[in-house]
């Protein structure tokens, strides 16, 4: 079958690779129908390895590089092993792919994102960039009828920005600011509205990326090289600044600038994970008391399952988000070069090229 395959940092390639093997107990074989590109596969690519065992392999999968990408995951089971319960052949699932070692103190305390040897499909072992995948069911969940794949591929980033939300511990009327309008701050604004935010300001150089936002649901949306904008935002808060800021772009200045953003006693939350150093004044948290909290990936009862009953809702899409559709075989030209232009599209979805080209695509 083909696949992408991480190979290197700046070598990422579509392979001809071994197909997804039979499943074994707890396991399901599935066939992807759309696999979203992620901005952690964009920064393996281009930086990496960051997340990929390159030398030693992960001491919990026994695998290193060479591996197939794609953690964002929409898939169709065709073959359900033994003890996978639940699942049934034909089921759409969608793939929450996070798993810890189950031991550790954090294991134990239900926080398996937090595990020292945290594991994740697409980084750690092969992912859903490809024809086939096999996966443990324990990592699936059963898409309710109705929700059609390309929505479905959405769960794993939506649960990514749950998380943020349930982090800042957001309260129904309160006010919230995001910084940057890509597909998890699209879908932390989508988030917010839904935990009851009163307001949800986005902050985004993108013109295209505001509108999308406007049209999720968000209160307002400036450009940050608008000089007004801070006093803007401020207005629309009650003169206080918001309730929560989510740091959802992860550059070196976003951090920073939402920290400041926010009001006196407010919580900010940093999601983007940046790969530059920030610069931050830490007697200006001490002065506002202030709280940052970080936020990674997600659990599956807690974020991931709450992802898909929101996208079951309609409340984000797809479509919603404006994702480019590929074909897997140009998911390297098409795909990851089109996420690294300057005016790269929020969400490219990589899926099987004869459906692409049947619907004229």
């Amino acid at each position: 079958m083909k696949a992408v395959v991480w190979h290197g940092r700046n070598d990422v390639r579509v392979d001809d690779v071994a197909d997804a093997p039979p499943p074994g107990a707890g396991e399901i074989r599935a066939k992807v129908e759309w696999c979203g590109i992620c901005g952690t596969d964009i920064e393996e690519w281009r930086h990496g390895p960051v997340w990929i065992p390159a030398d030693e392999p992960h001491p919990i999968t026994g695998r290193r590089a060479p591996l197939t990408l794609g953690h964002e995951i929409a898939a169709r089971a065709v073959d359900v092993g033994s003890a996978a319960n639940g699942f049934s052949e034909g089921d759409l699932i969608a793939v929450d792919g996070l798993f810890g070692c189950g031991r550790c103190w954090w294991c134990v305390r239900h926080q398996a994102n937090l595990c020292p040897n945290l594991a994740n499909v697409g980084l750690h072992f092969d992912g859903g960039l490809a024809e086939h995948v096999t996966l443990p069911a324990a990592l699936c969940a059963v898409v309710p009828e109705g929700v059609l794949p390309e929505d479905a591929a959405l769960a794993e980033p939506v649960s990514v920005a749950i998380r943020a939300v349930r982090r800042s511990r957001l309260s129904l009327g309160e006010s919230a600011a995001v910084f940057g309008a890509g597909m998890i701050g699209l879908a932390s604004l989508v988030a917010a509205n839904a935990a009851g935010a009163s307001t949800v300001v986005v902050v985004e150089p993108d013109t295209r990326r505001r509108e999308l936002a406007l049209g999720l649901g968000a209160t307002a949306a400036f450009a940050p090289e608008d000089g007004g904008w801070f006093d803007s935002l401020r207005e629309l808060t009650g003169g206080r600044g918001p309730d929560v800021c989510v740091d959802a772009a992860g550059t070196a200045g976003t951090g920073p600038a939402a920290v400041a953003a926010g009001r006196r006693g407010g919580r900010t939350v940093i999601v983007g994970l940046a790969n530059q150093a920030s610069s931050l004044m830490f007697s200006s948290i001490a002065a506002g008391e202030k709280e940052v909290l970080g936020s990674l990936a997600h659990v599956i009862d807690e974020d991931f399952s709450p992802a898909i009953r929101l996208i079951a809702s309609g409340a984000i899409s797809a479509g919603a988000v404006d994702a480019v559709k590929v074909p897997l075989e140009r998911a390297v030209d098409d795909g990851f070069r089109a996420l690294t232009r300057p005016e790269p599209p929020p969400k490219v979805l990589v899926g099987p090229g004869d459906e692409l080209r049947d619907n004229g695509r």
